[in-house]
């Protein structure tokens, strides 16, 4: 399975070893804590996933890095790609400044 992460931004050069240091650091268990329990899901794990992604100023820190397992780093990156949809949308709707009003226009 591969993940669906549109990524733009280049990984560092030692990812492989970056990546192989956090998984081995959380036991190749998946990291995500359970909203309703606070536990660990603890699935075995298989992705190297940013905890704030770097669209949104995340470092490749191993502190911002966690272990995934398939099922929550797919949840995860729907949810990051929602959020960037949603500020696009945001951005395209706001007012436009220095705009000429029509001449009908009551001010």
């Amino acid at each position: 399975m591969q993940a669906s992460s549109r990524r733009t931004a280049p990984l560092p050069p030692h990812w492989a070893r970056l990546r192989r240091t956090v998984m081995n650091r959380d036991s190749w268990r998946c990291q995500h804590v359970r909203y309703d329990t606070g536990e660990l899901c603890g699935e075995p794990a298989r992705h190297c996933d940013h905890v704030v992604p770097a669209s949104e100023g995340g470092s490749d820190a191993p502190a911002n890095l966690r272990a995934l397992c398939d099922w929550h780093v797919l949840r995860k990156d729907a949810a990051d790609a929602g959020r960037a949809r949603r500020r696009v949308t945001a951005d395209r709707w706001q007012p436009i400044r220095n705009r000429r009003t029509h001449p009908g226009e009551v001010r």
